[in-house]
């Protein structure tokens, strides 16, 4: 009896160090694809130079809200709420695309029982309208933005990057975290900012540890259609051309070594395929 419970004890101990190790508890629960609009365009052939010439295209748009114990994450606010309201949508003054926006994202969020208040955490892949619509509703929220795309934001002439400065001038009083690189948000690995600059200065991707569908990296516009992945094609009216092409080579790396699936938030066959809130990925 006094060996055993002389070593009952260390045994256990030992057996509880061996375990810890293997317990993967993280913070992070689930996360929402939220249709966030979608853009209509004449001609495919603007974003695949070369290929698709004068082909229409419909591009998927999204917002992706992420729980998570530290607080909920929203990467990418959408096309405008507002374009509810227009039933043929807003043709940008190119005429290159037509923006439509069906369910508001703020109805959206109340069916999953959040309001923009809720949100603590906001990142944007990029400020160009379709993905910075609805940014000026989250003044509650940290913003997480590369150092080259806050100076082109909030900078004297946001407009000379495609930005609509009115879509985010209310952000201006958020606290910032001003990002040089990659970024872990909530410092457990689970989700993490890649800089990931080419489309504009400082356009970014985020890579999400989902619990039990594992790695995901959302694209932002790094690339808009499987095709673009495929081929490592992009626009010519990218900010950085040679930038985007070696972006996607990292995340081509990036992707090979975690093992982690591309979702390409403008490619309308691959969303189709993704639930979409309210209900939810893990």
């Amino acid at each position: 009896m006094r060996m055993t419970k002389k070593w009952s004890v260390p045994v256990f101990l030992l057996l509880a160090a061996c375990a810890t190790p293997t317990q993967q508890t993280t913070g992070l629960d689930r996360m929402y694809v939220i249709t966030c609009g979608e853009n209509r365009t004449n001609d495919v052939s603007r974003w695949t130079p070369g290929v698709n010439v004068g082909q229409p295209g419909v591009f998927s748009n999204h917002c992706y809200l992420i729980k998570h114990a530290k607080g909920w994450m929203l990467w990418d606010t959408g096309n405008p709420d507002r374009l509810a309201a227009m039933q043929n949508g807003l043709t940008n003054p190119a005429g290159t695309i037509t923006a439509f926006m069906r369910k508001p994202l703020v109805e959206s969020l109340k069916e999953i029982g959040v309001t923009p208040a809720d949100i603590k955490h906001l990142a944007l892949s990029h400020a160009h309208g379709d993905h910075s619509g609805n940014a000026n509703l989250f003044t509650a929220a940290t913003i997480y933005v590369q150092r080259p795309e806050y100076a082109a934001m909030f900078g004297a002439e946001p407009q000379k990057f495609g930005f609509i400065p009115a879509n985010f001038d209310k952000l201006r009083g958020n606290t910032a975290m001003i990002i040089d690189g990659d970024y872990d948000v909530f410092g457990d690995g689970t989700v993490t900012i890649k800089a990931a600059p080419g489309h504009t200065p400082g356009h970014q991707a985020l890579a999400v540890r989902l619990p039990k569908t594992g790695p995901v990296l959302l694209s932002g516009d790094m690339v808009h259609l499987q095709y673009s992945w495929n081929y490592r094609v992009v626009p010519s009216f990218n900010f950085d051309v040679p930038g985007s092409m070696a972006t996607i080579d990292a995340m081509k790396a990036y992707a090979q070594q975690t093992g982690a699936q591309l979702w390409i938030n403008h490619d309308m066959e691959q969303s189709a395929k993704i639930p979409k809130a309210p209900a939810f990925v893990q």
